[in-house]
Parts: C-alpha cells; sequence; structure tokens
C-alpha cells in the first residue's frame, strides 16, 4: 500500500471513481481529464506486524488502512469464512 499512498500524496490526492473512472487496460494516464481531487493525505506510517498495542493506538486517532496478502497456499486454495493455516486452530 505504500506505493499507492506514496503517488496519492506526490498526485496531490485522488480523483473520484466517476471522474476518472478505472480501465483495465495498460496506458498513460489522461492528463487533461478534469482535475477533481476529493480525497488527499499528507503522510503515511507502517504499523508494524503483529503489534497489536500500536495497531490500537493507530486506530485510536487516525484512519487505519489494512492489507493482507494473499499470496501464499493459505490463501490461494481459501474455501470458508474462517482460514487458519493447518499449525493454528
Amino acid at each position: 500500500m505504500d506505493y499507492a499512498f506514496e503517488f496519492i500524496i506526490n498526485n496531490g490526492g485522488i480523483d473520484t471513481e466517476e471522474d476518472y473512472p478505472f480501465n483495465a487496460r495498460d496506458r498513460r494516464c489522461d492528463q487533461y481529464k478534469k482535475n477533481a481531487k476529493v480525497v488527499t493525505i499528507d503522510g503515511y506510517e507502517d504499523v508494524p506486524q503483529n503489534n497489536e498495542k500500536v495497531l490500537q493506538t493507530a486506530v485510536a486517532n487516525q484512519v487505519v488502512s489494512v492489507a493482507i496478502e494473499g499470496g501464499g497456499r493459505g490463501f490461494q486454495f481459501y474455501d470458508s469464512v474462517k482460514s487458519y493455516p493447518d499449525h493454528c486452530s
């Protein structure tokens, strides 16, 4: 997510999907499209993995974005609401 946050900062914000709809093709950005930034950020911090105290502090003080790593075998073969690695219960 760091790359996305860096883009938002360097771009001065992001537009709405309505103003700049997603198009699943490789191409250059249209610099002449309406420039209606609706969301900006001025910084971000990464919370250390498995550090619940730091996460609680972050949630109490600002908006938090969360991501999961979906490339592992456990995620590739996901088939239910709860997914645990074999060594967890």
